[in-house]
């Protein structure tokens, strides 16, 4: 890569971080090196909170207004959204028909480590386990265990991932962003530095 490349991507990772810092004030609390892509919809900002080495794809759509955590490590593919909140429309008190205009809240907790492939749903009060994998198009309506690989409408488990080799790369520190990024300084790989 020549010089003036690198000085090319070093100007535009300069806005972009600006601009990211901007975003992530308004959040609940942000980790390091987490990158948003550009094109993202975040309603209930500071209900969102977010660990380290996260990493989000364009057109990823979160109403936090519930509550939302997602754990460090995980990655969340684009086109993805995530709801905390549904019109009321079963409860013993219902004021009209589909539903009236209060809104149910649940908190969406997505641990650490997880990989949400593109296009999935994840609904209100869903909690999804440490080291799972969502696969694309699923819509996650109950909770995930950890480790589980899940896919489908609604997701169910398909198999498990090998729990030993994961919690030993875990314990070396081999989560995918911290080895490979550091969005706090550049969007090049560290290799590329």
């Amino acid at each position: 890569m020549n010089k003036l490349t690198k000085l090319h991507i070093q100007i535009h990772d300069y806005f972009e971080r600006k601009r990211l810092y901007k975003l992530y004030s308004a959040f609940g609390s942000v980790g390091r090196n987490v990158h948003m892509h550009k094109k993202c919809t975040v309603s209930g900002r500071k209900q969102l909170i977010i660990g380290d080495n996260v990493w989000t794809g364009e057109n990823f759509f979160v109403k936090a207004e519930g509550g939302v955590k997602i754990g460090s490590g995980t990655i969340i593919s684009r086109n993805c959204e995530i709801w905390t909140s549904n019109h009321n429309y079963n409860s013993d008190d219902l004021q009209c028909i589909p539903y009236d205009k209060r809104m149910v809240k649940k908190p969406v907790n997505i641990g650490e480590n997880v990989w949400i492939g593109s296009r999935v749903t994840i609904l209100p009060g869903v909690n999804i386990g440490e080291g799972a994998v969502v696969g694309a198009g699923s819509v996650v309506t109950g909770n995930v265990p950890k480790g589980a690989v899940i896919g489908g409408n609604p997701a169910k488990v398909i198999k498990y991932r090998n729990l030993e080799l994961y919690d030993k790369l875990k314990q070396e520190g081999r989560i995918y962003l911290d080895v490979e990024y550091d969005y706090d300084k550049s969007s090049l790989r560290k290799s590329q530095w």
